[in-house]
């Protein structure tokens, strides 16, 4: 795992960006604390920073080159299927000069680009970001995995091209335009991230999950390149139609293909363990450890004050079963700068970033770090099998449509403010968060039942904030802040739960999980990987109808599973039954875990006043996005436990300090 940095000059007589790359590499270098290297080739600079996971010695430093000297290689990630690619290349001539598994990348290229074009990179399993520059043909390939667990940047102009593995270290080269991207920022203020293939700059771009960008230069120096971008990969949903195996078949299968998942991410040459939140997901990810004979498994948790919010007693029960070394740290907000930690979070994200999680991520990862270089992680679980609430909301909002739907509405909307009970225990069971928030996620259910099933899910995702922080616009923030996009499935007609899941795939994944992961992990010189996101185990979970992951089962437990509707559903039904006898019972049937945020407590105690010296600045006053007197109306509310305003109040804290991040030269 490393950090990756590059420019091409589009004038092949102009030599490559030597210095300009070494300062990029140099902003890269806590992905890297082990080595660095650079090599410029013609028009083309490649820079590395070095985390040693696989062949520690000097012959895995890169850039690599190929065999022959014509070719160039940065990567950041880890190629599973690197030991079967080697001796198939080996077997066809190819040598190699190092054990990295990233090198077949080299030879794979040369053997298939001829007649498969940038689709030689769907031959490669793993997690990883490259550039590859063929110097005999002039041309740079920027690639990316399949769901885009390991990032990349870049910035193109007429003058050239650069990239990174960080927007903060791209935006410090004078070829990108560092102007303001009010859409992508508005986008933000909705989804709480920027979504790819936007950044929060006009000059800079994210290269989308499963895509190859190819830039072909021209004949003559200075001529126009040719730029391409092929997506190689996406996630095809299954058909609710589609003729399954029964549950206890697709149950082995998903069993067996968990397995080897994590046999694959066990490759190291440095130690390992695990971030284990005490959920099913983490626990299944330790258990498959264990049962693999991995030695003890190291084991990660953070816990928290807020007794609703700590899971650290079922994590180490989890730890205690499968014999872990487990450590375990508790959040203690008082004693932390919790304003200081989320402008380290800005900074580490180079553009907005309001997910709250991202802090105990940011925090397990320092622990973590002392101990080993690489964990294995349970994220990717929720989006293959439907752990999100707002699955079971799609699933009953289908199930309500008609003329039940405009009375319940009312009765829903009404007993959300607690102006009545609700009558309809099924809706309870469904749409319960464990008394975080229940009435404000009623009334957004009930307020989305009219709406037709894509704009309902749109809404589901963009959740309550954007509504919240829009009655605090200023005409002159109205004006710069547009409608946020539209990200939902391109059909007018019933949502159905595999789609929901594969949206989720397409833009959640990678614009906020997996980005936190990466970001929070190797702002430390760490290595997370996460089994669940597998190509092959998550393209047999997607050719699963939808009512294996979100179901019903007959009374005796057995049979074929039954669409989730008004009874409550079990959520990852498949994988529940996968993980029998691996998984104690009690854990089997417990509630959705994670690394949550106990936000709206922290922003009535020790976030309140640093928050509204923050977003009632004289700086933020004269930015003029917000009015003054609304903010300070919603934290007063929130304080008070009028409204649950956490979540936009984060929203703005995190762009806040990101304003005051780029003023700073940060």
């Amino acid at each position: 795992m490393c950090g990756i940095a590059g420019k091409l000059w589009f004038d092949t007589s102009r030599p490559g960006d030597r210095e300009g790359v070494a300062a990029l590499v140099a902003a890269l270098q806590h992905r890297g604390p082990d080595d660095e290297g650079l090599e410029v080739d013609g028009p083309v600079a490649l820079g590395h920073r070095r985390l040693t996971i696989v062949d520690l010695s000097p012959r895995g430093r890169q850039p690599l080159r190929s065999a022959d000297g014509s070719c160039w290689l940065v990567c950041n990630g880890e190629i599973y299927n690197h030991a079967a690619l080697r001796a198939e290349l080996g077997a066809a001539g190819a040598s190699f000069a190092s054990d990295s598994d990233n090198e077949v990348i080299l030879p794979l290229y040369q053997r298939w680009w001829a007649r498969e074009g940038a689709d030689f990179v769907s031959r490669l399993e793993g997690m990883f970001a490259f550039a590859l520059w063929d110097g005999r043909a002039r041309r740079l390939l920027l690639a990316r995995d399949r769901v885009g667990k390991k990032p990349l940047v870049y910035a193109r102009t007429a003058e050239g091209l650069v990239f990174a593995s960080e927007l903060g270290a791209l935006a410090r080269d004078p070829l990108v335009d560092r102007s303001l991207d009010w859409s992508a920022l508005s986008d933000y203020l909705a989804y709480k991230v920027v979504p790819h293939p936007a950044t929060a700059f006009v000059g800079a771009r994210k290269l989308s999950p499963g895509s190859v960008m190819v830039v072909e230069l021209g004949a003559a120096p200075g001529g126009a390149p040719r730029v391409e971008t092929h997506r190689t990969w996406r996630l095809a949903p299954g058909s609710d139609e589609t003729l399954p195996p029964d549950l206890d078949a697709a149950a082995d299968e998903v069993r067996s293909r968990l397995r080897a998942a994590v046999r694959k991410r066990l490759m190291s040459d440095v130690p390992l363990g695990a971030f284990l939140s005490g959920g099913l997901d983490s626990a299944a990810i330790v258990a498959c450890m264990a049962e693999l004979g991995a030695g003890t498994v190291r084991t990660f948790t953070i816990g928290f004050r807020e007794a609703a919010w700590d899971e650290t007693a079922q994590a180490r029960k989890v730890a205690r079963h499968f014999g872990t070394e487990h450590r375990e740290a508790t959040i203690e907000p008082d004693a932390l700068d919790l304003l200081a930690l989320l402008g380290r979070l800005a900074a580490q994200h180079g553009e907005p970033f309001a997910d709250g999680s991202a802090i105990p991520t940011f925090l397990v990862s320092e622990m973590a770090r002392a101990h080993v270089k690489v964990v294995l992680t349970g994220d990717g679980g929720d989006e293959s099998f439907a752990g999100y609430e707002r699955y079971r909301a799609l699933a009953l909002a289908e199930a309500l449509q008609g003329a039940t739907a405009a009375p319940l509405r009312w009765g829903l909307a009404a007993a959300a403010a607690g102006a009545v009970a609700v009558g309809a225990a099924p809706v309870q069971g469904v749409l319960s968060g464990g008394g975080r928030g229940r009435g404000e996620r009623l009334l957004r259910f009930a307020d989305a039942l009219h709406r037709a099933p894509r704009e309902r899910n749109h809404d589901w995702r963009v959740g309550g904030s954007r509504a919240l922080i829009d009655g605090l616009l200023t005409d002159e923030g109205r004006r710069l802040l547009p409608e946020p996009a539209f990200y939902g499935v391109d059909h007018d007609g019933p949502l159905r739960l595999n789609e929901a899941l594969a949206l989720d795939v397409e833009r959640y994944l990678p614009d906020d999980i997996l980005i936190k992961l990466d970001l929070a992990s190797m702002a430390h010189g760490l290595e997370a990987r996460a089994p669940f996101l597998d190509r092959e185990l998550m393209e047999f979970a997607a050719a699963l109808p939808g009512r294996y992951k979100l179901g019903r089962l007959p009374a005796s437990g057995r049979g074929e599973p039954a669409p989730a509707g008004l009874r409550p559903a079990r959520s990852k039904l498949v994988l529940r039954r996968a993980l029998e006898g691996l998984l104690p019972a009690d854990l089997l049937d417990g509630p959705k875990r994670g690394f949550g945020v106990p936000l709206d407590a922290w922003f009535r105690g020790p976030l309140l006043e640093p928050a509204r010296d923050l977003l009632l600045s004289a700086r933020a006053r004269q930015r003029g996005l917000f009015r003054p007197e609304a903010v300070e109306d919603l934290l007063a509310a929130h304080a008070n436990e009028e409204v649950a305003a956490h979540e936009p109040l984060l929203t703005l804290l995190a762009l806040e300090q990101w304003f005051l991040g780029q003023e700073q030269g940060r």
